[in-house]
């Protein structure tokens, strides 16, 4: 049996098949109504399906039905000769894929054979499961049926074949559906993924690539890919990898990810002029789109450059968008743009519908009626052109061997353009862009909800609690879709041409919401460039008519042919940009838009001598317009003027002396944009937040001086800051301890109330000799997707509520976990002589050694023992617990010893920002400059957080933070707490002796000294302070009065304040990129 080549089972009852796996060389077989025919390698394979001409068939629903139901009932399906044959009959016929995607049993066999051990089987299974999975509700069913386990699984076979047949299917079912590919994505997923990414086979690479730039068209996917460790690094590398199209893969799926910046220095693409963003508009107009080519070859005689070279964005509606993907995307010329127009004419708009001047409203109705065949596709089909041609037309104009969806241009060094169109699936109808860029990850989109049950992505209400018409929200768009499907969506005019719909949503031209897109174009400006100005806008009509009276009709019609009028009107957003754009007088706004009566045509105008007259009368606003033209060319050729003098000046020898010397040049050098605003960020409960000197103190003068903004974030947390009525009983009772202390530091927190937070776990229990309980450790970390703290929270919020913040000033102490947002107070006591009194001395010694050796300071410390350093430092740090001496109590032991006990009250970090929350709030920090001033700097992993988020840089002490925690004063000591519990403040008390001093100034003297702002108590911090102070407001004038580079206005402040030591971290992209 194991040879036998043929097997005809014609006339079997269905409930029958015998077991045809071991047939390994069968390459014949008739099975109900099919015949399977193939080659002796299954290169070739003949699926002929017969009519059902026997009685049991006759019940069936499908002509297949029986022979599915014999494949699928066991595991025939797993063999080669059945799972080509099975391949081959889904991929062909779409009623076959409904028939096999609505049976639940054909999914999982399908599924199954991806584990089987023929590679043959498995590459069958892949293609019919890719097919399949174009289907959003089949896809669903897929991830039902468990799919994703067995892709896994196959994912780490060492199989090249294997791994391509199982990634084709990733690619299809992550592209369907956000629903499905958010539930693909896991970590298991995304670690093989990785290291198929960097597989030796070329076509895995690829695979692998594009299966993560699907996965990130899911919003919550791509939060969760940026974040990712080590991904991005990864894109990067393998954007210079010489394989060309793992290249390409690699750049593909960095624009999904919407890191626009590695984008462009991955495929060394062109930067943004120093002079700013040049932007360029097209208005609406059907065929009157011709007088908007005539106005850009003008343009483009007037600069001898390209269109694609003069702008960085190119918008359009209708006829614009067509214009902006032919000039921004396929770089046609513009003699190419004139011969689609005529083209399009000549094949859509064959049949023009008479056109009489003086014909009333009424009659060119009853004209609907009576002419040509136009007039009976009005009645019944709603739009009086078929789009059939249309769409032929615009696949062959946008025919792409790389790619024919909008992100995938995005690998090509061209500008950053948009459509727009109006979403008529939602009520009301909103404005959509189709766009060839990604929002960087952190933009506020539009939310979205997903019908689990049909799979549609529809459009969701906003969240719960959320800002009703939040300012900083994209538009609604897309870059998923075809380049095609945008132009034919944006050109859907009413009673022109049919909707245009793609099974989910249904558009209509985007004239309906603006007709002139500039505003758009101002706010994509500010998303995709946050922290770049504005230099140049260029807006193009297709010319207007004169004002003239109405003629009387029939009042419906007028008042239809009013509303349309007024929905596609450009003058209203011409009016408003007349009147604030010369508030901003940094940016250049030209307009050109013809008003004649010879430009009166319709949008399917056909008629060569309407052309005539409309091209005369943009010939005449051209001669009559030449200065501003010229103004206009001038001011797009100042960025190519720039760059001749620099590479004049690349050849000199100054230059060439000048880079030797300087290790930062160029783009490597940031500076701050137009965002001129400072967000202040001082930690909760911090114990520097009563001095009288302090730099965050002197930051607001001077910002209250110069007229810059200052937004403070004080009660960071967002919890309020009032008194808490409950009072803590604590054995430790003052008059000069005016708060109340907890009984267990352990579960106190100012903040909150009485639970664990952030590293209190480490805070010891109370005692007299250090010794404490065992703490237990802090749980580990749940598989959820962290949540972020209270104070994280609160500042992420206020970064998204402040756009026009360029500088995070971080007024925070830094240690070994993160930047400290929020401290608590806690009691410690201490004894000496003894182990924890050894060990606590030299802790303050190493943090005032260390914080003297980086401010360039000489001299001996002044204490032997903790009795010397109350005496002269009543209030100290060891690392960034802070301390306040309280008090003291005497006891003598058995042996005569004499102990001394000291209480001291202690600033404790209770929560923190760490690089993980920094990773999850990527957004926030993208194009701002952030800037530490705390006695050390952040970690490495912190500064490397800030910079992968997007920071322009970091600017931060470059003393590390010392790893000193609350335990480490925590000894074995022996001396045990007294029994009456209560300590003397400012004086002795030894069994009812006569009191005795210390020291010629009491303890109460020396709190009163620290309260009175001794110099020999803080003048060491005031000092300190002092010159910070000085420090951050000469480098704040340096930056924003005078636009010096953040180096630059490092160095000089630095070379005037030469006991600092300050360093600036920049972005990593620059030295890969070299």
């Amino acid at each position: 049996m194991a040879e036998l080549q043929i097997l005809r089972l014609f006339g079997n009852p269905l409930e029958f098949l015998p077991e045809i796996l071991p047939l390994r060389k069968l390459r014949h077989l008739s099975l109900a109504n099919i015949r399977i025919v193939a080659d002796e390698n299954l290169k070739s394979v003949t699926v002929q399906i017969e009519m059902e001409n026997i009685s049991y068939f006759g019940a069936s629903r499908h002509k297949l039905s029986a022979f599915f139901s014999l494949i699928f009932r066991f595991s025939s399906c797993h063999h080669p000769l059945l799972a080509s044959a099975l391949a081959k009959i889904i991929m062909q016929n779409q009623g076959n894929r409904v028939v096999v995607g609505k049976d639940e049993n054909a999914l999982q066999q399908l599924i199954s054979m991806i584990s089987s051990d023929n590679r043959h089987v498995v590459k069958q299974a892949c293609s019919a499961l890719s097919t399949l999975a174009g289907d959003v509700s089949v896809a669903i069913q897929l991830m039902k049926c468990d799919i994703m386990q067995r892709i896994k699984n196959v994912m780490k076979s060492p199989a090249p074949e294997k791994l391509i047949s199982v990634l084709q299917v990733v690619v299809t079912l992550a592209f369907g559906s956000d629903t499905v590919a958010q539930k693909m994505l896991n970590k298991d997923v995304l670690r093989s993924l990785k290291l198929l990414c960097a597989h030796k086979n070329p076509e895995v690479q690829r695979l692998a690539l594009v299966a993560v730039g699907n996965l990130a068209f899911c919003l919550e996917n791509r939060h969760i890919l940026v974040t990712s460790e080590s991904l991005r690094e990864l894109l990067m590398r393998l954007t210079f990898t010489p394989e060309p199209l793992v290249n390409k893969a690699a750049a593909r799926a960095l624009a999904i990810l919407g890191e626009n910046e590695s984008l462009r220095r991955a495929i060394r693409g062109r930067q943004i002029p120093k002079q700013g963003l040049r932007i360029l508009s097209m208005d609406g107009g059907g065929m009157k789109g011709l007088a908007t080519v005539q106005i850009l070859k003008e343009i483009e005689k007037g600069t001898g450059k390209r269109i694609h070279e003069l702008f960085d964005l190119i918008c359009g509606t209708s006829t614009g968008g067509m214009l902006a993907v032919a000039l921004g995307i396929k770089l046609m010329t513009l003699e190419q743009c004139e011969e689609i127009y005529k083209k399009l004419g000549k094949l859509v708009f064959a049949e023009p519908m008479p056109n009489n001047e003086s014909a009333t409203w009424r009659e060119k109705f009853d004209q609907l009626y009576k002419s040509s065949s136009q007039s009976f596709r009005v009645v019944v089909h709603g739009s009086k052109h078929s789009a059939d041609q249309f769409e032929r037309l615009l696949r062959e104009m946008c025919a792409d061997e790389d790619g024919d969806l909008l992100i995938e241009s995005a690998v090509k060094n061209i500008p950053k353009v948009f459509i727009v169109s109006t979403l008529v699936s939602v009520a009301p109808a909103q404005p959509f862009l189709f766009r060839n860029y990604q929002y960087p990850v952190g933009t506020p989109e539009v939310p979205l909800a997903i019908s689990e049950s049909s799979g549609i992505t529809i459009l969701g209400s906003p969240t719960t609690g959320s800002q009703i018409g939040y300012k900083q929200s994209a538009f609604m768009g897309s870059c998923k879709h075809h380049v095609w499907q945008a132009i034919r969506a944006s050109s859907a005019a009413p009673y022109y041409l049919d909707d245009f719909s793609d099974d989910v949503y249904r558009w209509q031209d985007g004239a309906i919401v603006a007709n002139n897109p500039t505003v758009f174009s101002l706010r994509e400006a500010q998303l995709l460039w946050p922290d770049t100005k504005i230099d140049c806008i260029v807006s193009i009509g297709c010319c207007s008519l004169p004002i003239k009276a109405r003629k009387g009709g029939w009042r419906y019609l007028d008042t239809g042919q009013v509303l349309i009028e007024s929905a596609c009107s450009v003058d209203r957003a011409e009016e408003a940009l007349s009147i604030l754009l010369p508030m901003l007088p940094e940016i250049q706004y030209f307009r050109f838009n013809p008003v004649d009566e010879r430009c009166d045509m319709e949008l399917d105008e056909t008629d060569p001598t309407v052309w005539l007259k409309l091209e005369a009368a943009v010939d005449d606003y051209i001669q009559n317009n030449s200065d501003s033209l010229k103004n206009a060319c001038e001011r797009l050729l100042l960025p190519f003027i720039h760059d001749e003098k620099w590479a004049d000046n690349l050849k000199s020898p100054h230059f060439m002396k000048a880079k030797a010397t300087n290790s930062v040049l160029g783009e490597s050098s940031p500076s701050l944009g137009w965002r001129r605003n400072i967000l202040l960020v001082e930690a909760l409960n911090s114990p520097d937040s009563g001095r009288i000197v302090h730099h965050a103190r002197a930051l607001e003068s001077f910002c209250s001086r110069n007229g810059i903004r200052l937004s403070l974030l004080h009660d960071i947390s967002g919890i309020s800051k009032a008194v808490l009525e409950k009072r803590f009983p604590t054995s430790f009772t003052s008059h000069l301890i005016t708060e109340s202390y907890p009984s267990n530091p352990l579960v106190f927190s100012p903040d909150v109330g009485s639970q664990r937070l952030g590293r209190i776990d480490m805070v010891p229990p109370l005692s007299l000799d250090g010794s404490g309980k065992t703490v237990t450790s802090p749980p580990e970390l749940s598989p959820e997707p962290r949540q972020l703290s209270l104070p994280v929270q609160s500042l992420h919020e206020k970064l998204q509520n402040l756009p026009q913040v360029g500088i995070i000033h971080m007024a925070l102490q830094n240690d070994s976990i993160g930047s400290i947002l929020s401290w608590q107070k806690d009691v410690f006591v201490v004894a000496e002589p003894g182990e924890l009194a050894d060990k606590f001395l030299q802790s303050v010694k190493d943090t005032m050694s260390s914080v003297m050796q980086n401010q360039n300071r000489k001299g001996a410390l002044p204490f032997a023992n903790i009795a010397d350093l109350v005496h002269c430092r009543p209030y100290f740090q060891v690392g960034n617990i802070v301390h306040r001496y309280v008090g003291h109590q005497t006891r003598v032991m058995e042996n005569d010893k004499e102990i001394r006990a000291y209480m001291f009250c202690r600033n404790i970090p209770s929560l923190h920002i760490i690089p993980e929350d920094v990773r999850s709030t990527v957004g926030a920090w993208r194009d701002r400059i952030i800037i530490f001033t705390g006695t050390h700097g952040p970690t490495a992993n912190l500064i490397e957080a800030f910079l992968d988020s997007g920071a322009k840089a970091v600017i931060c002490p470059i003393a590390e933070p010392q790893d000193v925690s609350v335990t480490t004063v925590t000894g074995s000591g022996k001396y045990n707490t007294p029994e009456n519990g209560g300590f003397k403040i400012g004086a002795e008390d030894i069994e009812g002796e006569e009191a005795e001093r210390i020291s010629p100034a009491s303890d109460r003297e020396d709190n009163d000294s620290e309260k009175n702002g001794n110099h020999q108590t803080r003048g060491f911090r005031d000092e300190e302070e002092e010159e910070l102070s000085e420090f951050v407001c000469q480098f704040y004038d340096l930056v924003l009065r005078e636009g010096a580079s953040v180096d630059a206005a490092l160095k000089n402040a630095l070379a005037s304040h030469r006991k600092l030591r300050y360093s600036c971290h920049l972005p990593r992209e620059n030295e890969l990129v070299k």
